[in-house]
């Protein structure tokens, strides 16, 4: 069986319209060697689907072993680890503050190998923190990557990992890449499948894997988010508007 991989999943609470430049930010520190973390994303959750203003962060701290490197160095060692002042006390300007959680990779997740390889990439991400019932979190995820990984496929979706939270037992992070039309794709053919949409192609597997997931899960919440460009899974450059750009 193949080492566990242990994601930090970071919400940060940004001031105002902070999230670009605190985004900017946190790119600048991946390239510092003394964090030790592998930035696979940085964005920020769209406010029409989230709760706002935030970013998201995930951080690959390279299995057990990195996270002991982590842990170890944020402990005792954080007062005279004065090396990262300054990146800290501008980020200080930026957030007031966040929640992390430390995310283990399930056998059926995508490695984070194909990240650091390229291979999931999207200008839009579908974020989804679910509760599941206690001790349910392994068989919904296994259950997602049969019934569910294969349809979203078909929507030009790519999975980038399917993770349970550790150190309690009822929550679990999936994220997907895709793109606007994607999205608007996939939940159109949802709805037609419940009988909305009249002249739209309806997909009944998407219906019939909400109705199985709900077998496992006690509360289902999805939110949107744009990525940073120039990281690892986001886009290379910006995109605009073509009449307020000519």
């Amino acid at each position: 069986m193949a080492e566990r991989e242990i994601i930090l999943h970071e919400y940060v609470d940004v001031r105002g319209q902070a999230a670009w430049p605190y985004m900017e930010h946190t790119k600048m520190q991946n390239r510092d060697a003394r964090v030790g973390f592998e930035l696979l994303g940085t964005w920020y959750t769209m406010g029409i689907t989230a709760r706002w203003p935030q970013v998201v962060n995930l951080w690959d701290a390279g299995g057990w072993d990195g996270w002991l490197e982590r842990v170890d160095r944020l402990n005792l060692k954080r007062k005279s680890n004065d090396q990262l002042d300054d990146w800290w006390e501008e980020a200080y300007k930026l957030r007031t503050g966040g929640y992390d959680r430390v995310l283990g990779s399930v056998p059926e997740s995508p490695p984070v190998a194909s990240v650091l390889a390229g291979e999931v990439r999207g200008t839009l991400y579908v974020h989804e923190l679910t509760e599941v019932r206690p001790g349910s979190a392994r068989d919904y995820l296994a259950a997602m990557a049969v019934d569910y990984l294969p349809v979203a496929a078909d929507y030009g979706y790519t999975c980038m990992g399917l993770w349970e939270v550790l150190h309690h037992d009822y929550e679990v992070v999936t994220v997907w890449a895709a793109s606007p039309r994607d999205y608007i794709r996939l939940n159109r053919a949802a709805d037609a499948a419940s009988g909305f949409d009249e002249g739209i192609d309806g997909d009944d597997r998407l219906v019939a894997w909400r109705l199985a997931a709900q077998k496992y899960t006690t509360r289902f919440r999805e939110e949107l988010m744009t990525p940073a460009p120039g990281t690892l899974t986001g886009p290379a450059a910006y995109e605009h508007d073509s009449y307020m750009n000519p």
